[in-house]
């Protein structure tokens, strides 16, 4: 990513949050992440949008995708009566929980030196990243304690985002968490929206960068 496309996006990320977030605290929460690597770190180390500006890249791909699932889906869904659901996710709802589901990544990835054979066999290095988690407090706990900070999350809010990795976090889990998990995902639409929108984003719009 160049950097002219990730100001782009960080410009595109501040104006979203404007536009669509009426929050007592946004200035805060905004002028945190300004303070952090949010707008040019990767969203990972090895898979989806693994380069410099991937994390805010994907939060604004996340925010679109779940956008068009509730256009789509969701909000047809209800009005026909199909649904189980009688109300569907706010916008505001939409935009706080998909542009901030991942603030638990800041200050998270580092750029080191690796190495890997070339098509010769020989070592070469590049530069790669690394993960160093300095407060091990969960994925979706995290975001949400960061956002709390600044901004009160509402109850669908605090579950989408706790919730967000769906199976991919239930794996190491007990009976209870997964009851938990599936509890969240009956009570609100927004907490299913949030990680289909995330799982097509990261797996459908997103590529990894082979170093």
């Amino acid at each position: 990513m160049t950097e002219q496309e990730i100001q782009e996006n960080k410009t595109r990320f501040i104006a979203l949050c404007r536009e669509k977030i009426s929050r007592k605290g946004l200035d805060g929460l905004l002028d945190y992440l300004e303070k952090t690597d949010f707008y040019i770190a990767p969203t990972s180390t090895k898979f989806h949008l693994n380069e410099a500006g991937g994390l805010c890249k994907h939060s604004i791909n996340v925010y679109e995708t779940a956008v068009a699932i509730n256009d789509s889906v969701i909000k047809p869904a209800i009005e026909s009566g199909e649904s189980p659901f009688s109300e569907a996710p706010s916008d505001e709802s939409i935009a706080v929980a998909a542009l901030f589901h991942d603030v638990c990544k800041v200050n998270l990835y580092h750029k080191e030196e690796k190495w890997k054979k070339d098509s010769s066999g020989r070592w070469v290095s590049y530069e790669g990243y690394t993960s160093n988690d300095t407060f091990p407090f969960g994925h979706g706990e995290k975001s949400c304690f960061f956002i709390e900070r600044f901004i009160r999350l509402r109850p669908e809010e605090l579950l989408a985002i706790r919730w967000h990795m769906g199976m991919f976090d239930m794996g190491e889990n007990g009976t209870a968490m997964r009851k938990a998990f599936y509890s969240a995902m009956d009570l609100y639409p927004l907490v299913s929206l949030l990680q289909s929108a995330d799982t097509i984003a990261s797996k459908c719009r997103e590529k990894t960068t082979i170093y």
